[in-house]
């Protein structure tokens, strides 16, 4: 599958998750800065932003983005939901993650490979990547598949 393709998959799969548990999704113009679709209670009492990041099947390390995923938002109603294709037969996992909270958290991951030797020993250099890897989903595993989350909202002090 292409990285478009598998994009797109990531988008429909969490719309679909959302529509199935009650929410009204919607999927923005391709345009749209930082927020893939839009949902919403029925009621119209809670709304929220969501960036989707997908990972394929082939790809078993992680997501990667850009260094604008450091950057926090005004709100508690922004998630980035990352998408973990499992197989073509398989549902996926999902990590419903405060947009604010994983902002500050890979901001400092970076800045602490920054500040540690390459394998060699020598000094890193900085670069506009930032990536998300399985060694570091124990500190997210409260996240998979709590889509409950986004139903109570979070503080900007997570």
């Amino acid at each position: 599958m292409n990285y478009n393709i598998t994009g797109v998959a990531g988008e429909y799969f969490t719309a679909a998750e959302l529509s199935r548990r009650g929410w009204i999704a919607v999927l923005t113009l391709k345009n749209t800065p930082n927020i893939d679709l839009i949902a919403t209670t029925p009621d119209g009492k809670r709304t929220v932003n969501i960036q989707v990041k997908t990972r394929s099947v082939r790809n078993r390390y992680g997501w990667v983005f850009s260094k604008n995923i450091e950057s926090t938002v005004r709100g508690d109603n922004f998630y980035l939901v990352l998408v973990d294709l499992q197989g073509i037969d398989l549902k996926p996992d999902y990590y419903i993650i405060p947009k604010n909270l994983f902002a500050r958290w890979i901001k400092k991951q970076h800045r602490e490979w920054l500040a540690t030797p390459g394998r060699k020993g020598h000094k890193r250099v900085d670069n506009p990547i930032r990536s998300f890897d399985k060694p570091r989903f124990h500190e997210f595993e409260k996240y998979r598949n709590n889509w409950d989350s986004l139903r109570a909202g979070h503080s900007l002090t997570h």
